[in-house]
């Protein structure tokens, strides 16, 4: 299973200023690199709620973070998330991260149509089992 591993992880700690009892949010949570260095970071009242539409990133998450109580994971588009009640943090965040573009495990994947390298269907979804691919908007098909 792939990982991410951040380029500037502390260089992202520092710009949340993460404090060992706060609650985050990693509105782009991809194979969880960022996510695993603020858990890092936090104590045991520390909070992280991770977001993400592909399906294949939370399933991943979900291995990778199984057992680890200071998260909830949240499939869905950051943008309509909710971290209040019943999304997974009550009360106030005291950071939000969004790495935004496409994920490597989506670019090395030619099956979920973003690779440039690779032949595969157009499809270039972030959450490839819902709405119409790449190839569905070009020729006005539905699947």
């Amino acid at each position: 299973m792939a990982q991410h591993t951040p380029v500037l992880p502390d260089e992202v700690l520092a710009g949340l200023a993460v404090r060992a009892d706060g609650r985050y949010c990693d509105a782009t949570f991809g194979r969880g690199g960022h996510t695993a260095a603020i858990l890092g970071a936090l104590g045991p009242a520390g909070r992280v709620i991770a977001i993400d539409r592909d399906p294949d990133a939370i399933r991943a998450g979900q291995v990778r973070f199984a057992g680890e109580p200071r998260l909830t994971l949240v499939r869905g588009r950051s943008a309509s998330s909710r971290a209040g009640p019943g999304g997974g943090l009550e009360g106030e965040l005291q950071g939000v991260l969004m790495d935004l573009g496409v994920s490597s495990p989506q670019l090395d994947e030619a099956s979920r149509g973003f690779s440039f390298m690779q032949d595969g269907p157009l499809d270039m979804r972030m959450d490839n089992e819902s709405g119409q691919s790449a190839a569905q908007c070009c020729t006005g098909r539905r699947a």
